[in-house]
C-alpha cells in the first residue's frame, strides 16, 4: 500500500537481495572474525500475536509483525524487511508494506537471539481494501545478521510463511424472541439477522447460506445447551419456534469462516410464566 523511504542499511539490504537469492544457493559456510557466517535462522514468526485480524467498514487498524531469528553473531537492530501478501498470493495487488514510525527494528534476547517487529496499518475505508482481501494471509520475511559488512552473501536470510495472518470481515448477529413472557409449552418464535462487513460499500449486508446455532441456557445459567442448527436466507435473515419450558436465555452464534469474523447476539430473557 505504500513505499518506505529506506536509511542507509535499508537500502543495502533491498539492493543486496536480488543477487543473494543466488548466492545463498551456491555459497559454502564461511567464518570471519571467530564468527560463523552461515546464514541466519528464522525460529518463528507471529502477526497480530497470532490473532485474527476483524474490521468492520471504513475502519483502520494498526499492528505488528514480528519475526524472531538467530545467528552466531547476532542479527543486526536494523536487519529485518517483512511483507504481508493477500490471498491472491505473490503475483496479486493484495499486499501491506510496513510503516515509517514507528520504524522497523531488532531487539535482541541473548547474544545470538533477537525479536524483529514491524508495524503495519490497514484501512479498510480505502479505494484499494476490497471484500477479496478477506482471508488467508502469507508473510515474506528478510533477516540480517551482524556481519552483513563482512560477508552480505552469508548474512542475510528471506523466507515466505503461508496462513500466518487472518484478515474477516467484521460480523453481526441481532436477536428477538417472542412473546415474552409466555405459559409453559407455548412456542416461542426466535428470530435473528446475520449481517456481515462490505468494505466495498463502507456498510454492513445481510449474508445468506451462513450457519448460526440457536442456545439456551436456564436460569441461573450454568450449562449452554445447544438448541437447533440453522441457515441464514434471504438478506440474513433466520427463524424458527421452540416450546419453552423454563425461564432462561436463548441467542444466536455464528462461528466464523475464513473470510467473516465468529460472533453471537445479544442474549434475550425468556420469562416462563
Amino acid at each position: 500500500m505504500r513505499t518506505r523511504p529506506r536509511p542507509a542499511l535499508r537500502a543495502t539490504l533491498a539492493l543486496v537481495v536480488g543477487a543473494l537469492l543466488t548466492m545463498l544457493a551456491v555459497a559454502p559456510p564461511a567464518s570471519a572474525d571467530g564468527h560463523d557466517l552461515t546464514p541466519p535462522v528464522i525460529l518463528s514468526v507471529a502477526v497480530n500475536h497470532g490473532r485474527p485480524l476483524v474490521l468492520g467498514p471504513n475502519q483502520s487498524l494498526t499492528f505488528q509483525a514480528t519475526v524472531t531469528a538467530r545467528a552466531d553473531a547476532g542479527i543486526h537492530r536494523n536487519g529485518v524487511e517483512i511483507h504481508l501478501r493477500g490471498p491472491s498470493g505473490a503475483g496479486g495487488s493484495q499486499g501491506l508494506s510496513g510503516l515509517n514510525d514507528p520504524a522497523p527494528g531488532c531487539s535482541p534476547t541473548s547474544a545470538t537471539t533477537a525479536v524483529c517487529t514491524e508495524w503495519f496499518r490497514i484501512d479498510t475505508g480505502s479505494a484499494e481494501v476490497t471484500n477479496s482481501w478477506a482471508g488467508d494471509w502469507q508473510m515474506w520475511a528478510l533477516v540480517a545478521s551482524n556481519n552483513l559488512d563482512e560477508d552480505p552473501g552469508s548474512s542475510i536470510t528471506t523466507a515466505t510463511f503461508p496462513n500466518v495472518m487472518k484478515l474477516q470481515r467484521r460480523s453481526k448477529l441481532t436477536f428477538v424472541a417472542t412473546p415474552n413472557p409466555l405459559p409453559a409449552g407455548r412456542d416461542l418464535g426466535l428470530l435473528g439477522r446475520l449481517t456481515v462487513a462490505d468494505w466495498e460499500t463502507d456498510a454492513y449486508a445481510g449474508r445468506s447460506n451462513q450457519p448460526v446455532e440457536l442456545e439456551f441456557c436456564a436460569t441461573p445459567c450454568r450449562t449452554v445447551e445447544p438448541v437447533r442448527s440453522l441457515t441464514t436466507g434471504v438478506s440474513g435473515f433466520t427463524g424458527t419456534t421452540y416450546p419453552a419450558t423454563r425461564d432462561g436465555s436463548w441467542w444466536l452464534r455464528h462461528r466464523g469462516t475464513t473470510q467473516f469474523s465468529a460472533t453471537f447476539s445479544p442474549g434475550v430473557l425468556v420469562d416462563v410464566v
